[in-house]
């Protein structure tokens, strides 16, 4: 994230990102290991990560200019500081928990779907660095399957 410096505003976004934690802390109590806000720097951030195997973690910074809410180790989804962007982290967050992500695998490459309740599609991925490497003109065949959910 690129910041304009400062220190990050108590503002609504603010505000509902830490509710947010703070709720997911309470629901997932059993499922899941929510960090609480850390802050370094003026970039604030926290993770929710899943005791149950073949179940995603999902990540969440936010700082002046914007918020970023990934899946493992991809580089995320930017999204603008906004409230409504709030409610596209809480639906990436409710899908993730309740195992409602396309995961695609191919050779050293995988991929994230995660369609939202309006019907958008976010698609994230991330590649080996023997994949980087290794460039080919063409696309990896993807193996596509559903996440799994962080409780039965």
């Amino acid at each position: 994230m690129t910041s304009a410096g400062g220190e990050l505003p108590n503002d609504r976004v603010t505000t509902e990102l830490r509710r947010l934690a703070s709720t997911l802390r309470s629901d997932l109590a059993t499922s899941a290991e929510v960090s609480r806000p850390t802050v370094d720097g003026d970039v604030e951030g926290f993770s929710v990560r899943p005791a149950r195997d073949g179940a995603l973690e999902v990540f969440l910074m936010h700082d002046t200019d914007g918020i970023i809410v990934g899946l493992e180790g991809c580089p995320g989804w930017q999204l603008p500081r906004t409230p409504s962007s709030v409610d596209v982290v809480r639906a990436i967050v409710d899908a993730v928990v309740a195992g409602k992500v396309e995961v695609g695998t191919g050779r050293k490459v995988r991929s994230y779907r995660v369609v939202l309740p309006d019907g958008t599609v976010m698609e994230d991925g991330a590649k080996g660095v023997l994949a980087s490497l290794l460039e080919m003109p063409w696309k990896p065949r993807m193996h596509w399957a559903s996440a799994k959910a962080y409780t039965d």
